[in-house]
């Protein structure tokens, strides 16, 4: 395992933290770092609950975008989208309650991964969106409307505009905002509760109810994938948006 997740284990509570500073952004290794640590301590039975939380400020901004310059073939595309897929599935299927402990912003696959968790508790103010449109990606769609109404889902995936922990409070989305220096305290308050109750029970209920709201999960995820492996992979405008993107320029879209 590489030095970009920590995991610890105190009173039944596992935790996974996100350690890639400055703004935890993912590459291939952390999403399968982030995989292995959820069905590793998804199978213990010293584990009552996992938290999914990050150090800094930032929870995580998405994908690493220097990446996205080795998408020069389907095969690199297909690799960067099972792996991804991999992990967000993981914390989906983990045979344990999730709880994400958003501290900071949350982008991109990153909102998968807390969509995909049991609970969400954000820190005041904290924003998330899915901004993968502003540089011709389909978003994991079906992974936001785990946590968001289908055309609140749109809004945020077709416009790249985020949302506040606030509003997705409103929308049932997120459980608890709390001022950000509480939400690691808060969450492991939560996560107390859990630990306390009949946690193997709430584990398999976890794992059935998951599996009736949505067993095809991970297909229709990469259903999304491949039309951008398809149609927008070898475009002008994702290009055009990945060179734009790191030359920090506003980028030129035609279409083609």
């Amino acid at each position: 395992m590489s030095d970009y997740i920590k995991t610890d284990l105190v009173n039944k509570t596992a935790h996974i933290t996100l350690s890639r500073m400055p703004a935890n952004a993912l590459v291939r290794e952390m999403y399968l770092d982030i995989a292995n640590a959820f069905y590793e301590l998804g199978e213990r039975d010293d584990v009552a609950i996992i938290v999914l939380r990050a150090e800094g400020k930032i929870f995580c901004g998405g994908n690493d975008i220097s990446e996205f310059e080795a998408f020069n073939s389907r095969s690199t595309a297909e690799d960067a989208a099972e792996v991804c897929a991999l992990a967000i599935n993981s914390i989906w299927n983990c045979k344990k309650p999730v709880l994400a402990a958003v501290q900071g912003a949350c982008m991109g696959a990153a909102f998968g991964m807390v969509a995909a968790s049991d609970f969400i508790i954000a820190g005041e103010g904290v924003k998330f969106g899915i901004p993968e449109i502003n540089l011709g990606i389909p978003a994991a769609g079906c992974f936001a409307h785990l946590a968001l109404p289908l055309h609140v889902a749109k809004y945020m995936a077709f416009t790249g505009t985020p949302l506040t922990a606030e509003e997705l409070f409103r929308w049932g989305t997120v459980m608890k905002v709390v001022p950000k220096e509480a939400v690691w305290e808060e969450a492991d308050a939560f996560s107390a509760k859990i630990a306390a109750s009949c946690y193997r029970a709430v584990g398999l209920f976890k794992q059935n109810f998951n599996a009736n709201v949505d067993a095809r999960l991970r297909d229709k995820f990469m259903a999304e994938q491949h039309c951008f492996m398809d149609f927008m992979l070898s475009s002008h405008d994702f290009k055009e948006a990945v060179a734009a993107y790191q030359e920090k320029r506003k980028p030129e879209f035609n279409g083609k």
